[in-house]
Formats: structure tokens, sequence, C-alpha cells
């Protein structure tokens, strides 16, 4: 059989499911690697599903809403961390940051700052001598 049959078969499956059921799987923070084994399809068919433009969108809300549950996890294991395991909660706040940070970057993301710098030193020495030319000018009258 010419053709990719399997990515075939796990395209027409997922375009078979609901696809609120799929987004669900993304907005409870699931890797796309977990995603496959629950659904039972290949990587490749689940990627090339979510390239499609309107799949895309709500693939990207959905893991904001994710984010938002990764930060308020973060709380969670910050109150209720025993001194003795304080290194393991530091790692697993810090997964989650990161995974905030990559799903919703205008929320989470590290902004980043412009620096404009502006020299007025030579506006400052044009403006000086256009003064002296100007009492030169003066002077000669």
């Amino acid at each position: 059989m010419a053709g990719r049959p399997k990515r075939k078969a796990d395209l027409k499956l997922l375009n078979s499911m609901p696809s609120d059921q799929i987004y669900a799987l993304y907005a409870a923070g699931m890797s796309e690697v977990n995603i496959c084994i629950k659904l039972g399809i290949g990587r490749f068919a689940l990627e090339n599903w979510g390239q499609i433009e309107e799949h895309s969108n709500n693939i990207a809300r959905a893991r904001a809403s994710a984010a938002d549950n990764l930060a308020c996890e973060t709380l969670d294991i910050a109150d209720s961390t025993a001194p003795e395991h304080a290194q393991l909660a530091r790692v697993r706040i810090q997964t989650r940051q990161w995974l905030a940070e990559k799903w919703k970057p205008s929320q989470y993301g590290v902004q980043k700052s412009t620096n404009v710098q502006i020299n007025l030193s030579g506006v400052r020495m044009d403006a000086l001598r256009h003064v002296e030319v100007l009492e030169d000018l003066s002077t000669t009258k």
C-alpha cells in the first residue's frame, strides 16, 4: 500500500473524534506524547492535525488554560512543602513555571524591554554653533 497508511488512518480517527475531547487533553496539561498514547495514534498525525488553523488556535487556547492551572499549582506546591522537601518542591515549581512561560508567554513569559539611547551632545553643539552664527550676523549689521 503506497503512502502512509498508519498516518492516514490516524488522521481519519482524529477527524472522526469530537475536537473538544482532544482540546481537553491539551488543557489538562498532557504532553503530546501522552495524548498520542491515550488516543492510540502516531505523533506525526497529531502534529498534522494540529497544524490546521482552527485546531492550532484552539490548541493554543487550551494550552493557555493549562498554563493558568500550572501557575496555580506552583502556589499549592510552595504552600504545602515541608522544609525537608524544599529542593524537590523547587524543581517542581520551576518546571511548571517553564511550561507556563512556553504555553502562555503573554502572561507568564519574560517581558523583553527595549532600551533606547539618544545622544543629544551633537544636537547641543549644533545649536551652540547656530547661536554663534546668529550673534556674528547681528554684530556685523
